[in-house]
């Protein structure tokens, strides 16, 4: 298994529970790296495409993980894990108005800690998160190559 970007460790690192979801998981890097360090007992590597799906299947293959351990997900957002009781939801690499978006559609979003990384418009997320009762409990700042991410932890109060 690979070792993971800078980016995505300061994500790993701001999980709390061990129930996850992982919303735009691409390659399923990051859910495979917390299984595979006892940091977690369940994911939910949700993509809206399905190209990454399979390759997310492929890669838990390669990884030698359970598809029940990580469940590969086809769904826009949380809309397939209505009745999951899920203790973290990471949303990283999108832009901030998609996060916001996506945090929208939760009806219970009480008790979850959400590990947000926004590519662009932070502000955007930061002025929703504010309108919407979430407070902001940890932000760090990660450089990457040649760019900054921000990255928080989030729960609604």
């Amino acid at each position: 298994m690979k070792k993971l970007s800078a980016r995505l460790k300061a994500v790993a690192d701001l999980v709390c529970g061990d129930i996850i979801a992982d919303i735009g998981s691409d390659h399923a890097y990051l859910p495979a790296w917390l299984v595979k360090n006892n940091k977690i007992k369940k994911a939910y590597a949700i993509d809206i495409s399905a190209k990454c799906l399979e390759r997310i299947k492929i890669n838990l293959a390669k990884f030698n993980i359970s598809q029940e351990i990580i469940e590969p997900v086809l769904s826009d957002g949380l809309a397939e894990l209505e009745n999951i009781a899920l203790t973290d939801i990471i949303i990283a690499g999108m832009g901030g108005e998609t996060i916001a978006e996506i945090i929208a559609t939760i009806k219970e979003p009480a008790n979850i800690n959400f590990i947000l990384q926004p590519n662009t418009k932070t502000e955007v997320l930061k002025d929703f998160l504010t309108a919407n009762n979430f407070k902001i409990l940890q932000e760090i700042r990660i450089q990457e190559t040649r760019r900054y991410y921000n990255i928080m932890r989030v729960i609604y109060v």
